[in-house]
């Protein structure tokens, strides 16, 4: 079962606070995502803190409340969506090498929906390259979307990425940047 962290919880594309045109746009497109599916890859990128993450768990956990309407499930549908950042994939690869049971390669490469947040957060070398490529590759191959979520802009992530896979990640894409100040500064948590 996929973890869910308690900031997120209650992430919702209805709290989301959308104040720039990109903003709306996107909220829209997720939530048409939502209704109907994805058919293509989106692209979020952004500043830090300009609720990139929250609309990811938005998107989670709206597909979860459908699931569990219909089905009375409590917890999130990794067989359905499956978020996780760019670095947990790469440990977890890595880990596979010395267990090869310990690997969720197949999740990654499988899973209807996958989420990749902080992209950008790994070294960006060639042998992470080899190893993410197989994920990349075999869901371009498939027809399997990816929402990819970093800080990072479009030329810092072919950088990092590759050509291979940053062709794969956004050939067809839909790319929004986010911009703005950042939601944490000033936000009061009671303490």
């Amino acid at each position: 079962m996929m973890k869910v962290f308690k900031r997120f919880a209650f992430c919702s594309l209805d709290n989301y606070t959308a104040t720039t045109p990109e903003q709306k746009a996107l909220v829209h497109e997720l939530g048409e995502v939502i209704e109907r599916g994805m058919n293509g890859n989106i692209l979020i990128i952004g500043s830090v803190g300009t609720g990139k993450t929250h609309l990811a768990y938005a998107i989670m956990n709206a597909c979860a409340e459908r699931w569990k309407a219909s089905s009375g499930e409590e917890y999130y549908r990794s067989d359905k969506v499956y978020y996780t950042t760019i670095k947990e994939i790469i440990d977890n690869i890595k880990s596979s090498w010395k267990d090869p049971t310990a690997s969720d390669m197949e999740t990654y490469c499988k899973v209807p929906l996958l989420i990749i947040d902080e992209i950008g957060v790994q070294y960006g070398t060639d042998s992470e390259r080899t190893e993410l490529y197989e994920v990349f590759n075999r869901r371009y191959n498939d027809m399997l979307p990816i929402i990819a979520i970093s800080n990072h802009d479009k030329g810092a992530l072919l950088h990092i990425l590759g050509q291979r896979i940053y062709d794969r990640l956004t050939g067809g894409a839909s790319i929004f940047e986010l911009s703005g100040k950042s939601y944490r500064q000033g936000v009061n948590y009671g303490n």
